[in-house]
């Protein structure tokens, strides 16, 4: 797959769990062995599954399989609860596998890779579901509490979904303030309830989202805004979505790409059905057309900012470019296509029928698109290689090196990878005492005044003492230097919160209490 990272993302993220770092910032092996700030700007949510699996004695590559798996599945539960909810159990089923197993979720899992992703798709709909029962006075708290945790677990999930998903809410319910002022039809309660499932979600996520703004200027992520990534190469052709050909390579300029943008012709085809079967009966279920206006908004919406005709908005919204791909809006396309594929069994009010129905649209939903859900080909090595430090230190860092500092220098082979944080030199000797992610404690005995280069990539919260002295390192090439005196120096460097990813902790961790005191008790009697 394209991502190549996974295994080593959960090796390094179980690493740094088992050394008691949490929230976990720092990762070592990767950057070439300089380690640096991954999960400070990377989705950690999904990493934290496997992590803690691999923390717990279950070998990297299993782990990364179960977090793939963990994933999936989620989205087929969430959907379930979403489309249950107005379309019942039946219906709930279709919309379920149909999302499970559309193309494009293929494409992120088995072409892509791209885990993030795919778990921030399974998120989306308790977010949907959040908006969509706001209206009901009587479980508005429930709205309110797992739309929060849902969009939570985009923003954690996937920074470029969480910062789409986040603003795309706040802009609907400003519109929605808007429109219904000009009807005077103002629910000041749905607004406001809506205004705290985003607190809530942008709340717990704080940890996440406002270092990572605050401290985006340490590393090379703005280089990654480049000739190959530039949102105005990667719009879609209208036709891509229908009948794209199938393939694992990646998305160029034009409209034939080495990967397929297909919606999904059974997915087009239940919707529409589901959407004629709504029309005939649209007067007798009026509770449906809120959830169909939402759905047809996402759908349309998503599939037209995909197009050419769109790039006016790319131009003009703020930090779009960080979007890069707007393919990227297939998600949403498919979360809407898959709410309104389950309509197709409410063509009956019989629930024998519509049970009838579910089984034979599951069946044909599976034996089409199941095809899609396959490797490439198959990769035979042994699991432990996974581990090596070749893999992780070269490698897997050279497809991913963007949270390095600027001017660090890329090796271009393995022998140029750092092996040892503190080379000794002819100057001095180095005993090294402790060596983790966020501590380093090493001895040096010098034969003379020497300048100590410290092969770790410097990021804002570490702290050097020699000797029990505090001492301020001058930055070369984005790494410490540390003079020393002739004989024995004992250095140590700890990395600490900076006074932004203090003030995210706390706003999480006092969200997630307010959170859990004021819905947390109700919600079990609500959902029970």
């Amino acid at each position: 797959m394209h991502d190549d990272t996974q295994v080593a993302r959960v090796i390094v993220m179980g690493k740094a769990l088992r050394n008691g770092q949490f929230p976990v910032r720092l990762v070592s092996d990767l950057g070439y062995g300089y380690g640096y700030p991954l999960f400070n700007f990377y989705g950690p949510l999904p990493y934290y599954v496997g992590g803690f699996l691999y923390m717990w004695g279950i070998p990297a590559l299993l782990a990364a399989k179960i977090m793939f798996f963990i994933g999936t599945a989620l989205a087929g539960i969430t959907m379930y609860v979403l489309a249950s909810e107005i379309l019942g159990a039946a219906a709930g089923v279709v919309s379920a596998v149909a999302f499970v197993y559309a193309p494009y979720h293929a494409v992120q899992i088995y072409v892509r890779g791209a885990v993030g992703e795919f778990w921030a798709m399974a998120f989306l709909p308790l977010v949907v579901w959040g908006l969509m029962t706001m209206k009901d006075s009587f479980r508005r708290r429930s709205a309110v509490f797992w739309g929060g945790i849902g969009l939570a677990g985009v923003i954690l999930s996937h920074t470029i979904f969480g910062y789409l998903t986040a603003g795309t809410v706040i802009g609907g319910i400003v519109l929605y303030w808007i429109i219904s002022r000009i009807k005077k039809t103002v629910d000041r309660n749905v607004i406001i309830g809506v205004w705290k499932m985003v607190g809530i979600g942008l709340g717990i996520s704080t940890f996440f989202w406002l270092p990572a703004f605050a401290e985006m200027g340490w590393t090379s992520v703005s280089a990654q805004i480049g000739p190959t990534a530039n949102f105005r190469d990667h719009f879609v052709c209208l036709w891509q979505l229908w009948n794209a050909q199938w393939g694992f390579g990646g998305s160029i300029s034009g409209c034939v790409d080495g990967m397929s943008f297909k919606l999904g012709k059974l997915h087009v085809f239940l919707a529409l059905t589901g959407l004629l079967a709504w029309w005939i009966k649209r007067n007798a279920v009026p509770k449906k057309t809120h959830y169909i206006l939402l759905a047809l908004g996402i759908t349309l919406g998503a599939v037209f900012i995909m197009l050419p005709s769109s790039q006016f908005l790319w131009d003009i919204v703020p930090f779009s470019s960080y979007v890069q791909y707007p393919w990227r809006f297939l998600t949403y396309a498919v979360l809407g296509l898959s709410m309104l594929g389950g309509l197709a069994v409410t063509m009956t009010d019989k629930r024998a029928l519509q049970w009838l129905l579910a089984v034979v649209i599951v069946i044909a939903i599976v034996a089409v698109n199941a095809k899609w859900f396959r490797g490439q080909y198959r990769v035979d090595r042994p699991a432990g290689a996974y581990e090596d430090s070749g893999e992780l230190r070269f490698r897997v860092s050279k497809i991913s090196d963007e949270y390095l500092p600027a001017s660090l220098p890329r090796p271009n082979v393995l022998s140029e990878v750092v092996s040892d944080s503190v080379p000794a030199t002819v100057d001095y000797t180095v005993e090294t005492e402790v060596d983790t992610e966020t501590y380093f404690r090493f001895v040096v005995t010098s034969r003379k005044d020497a300048e100590v280069t410290i092969r770790r990539a410097y990021f804002p919260g570490w702290n050097f003492w020699v000797n029990g002295k505090v001492t301020n390192p001058s930055i070369v090439d984005g790494v410490p230097h540390i003079p020393v005196s002739t004989g024995e120096s004992i250095i140590e460097m700890h990395f600490f919160s900076t006074p932004v990813r203090v003030i995210g902790n706390l706003i999480s961790v006092m969200t997630l209490m307010i959170t859990l005191f004021f819905y947390g008790k109700k919600q079990t009697k609500t959902l029970a």
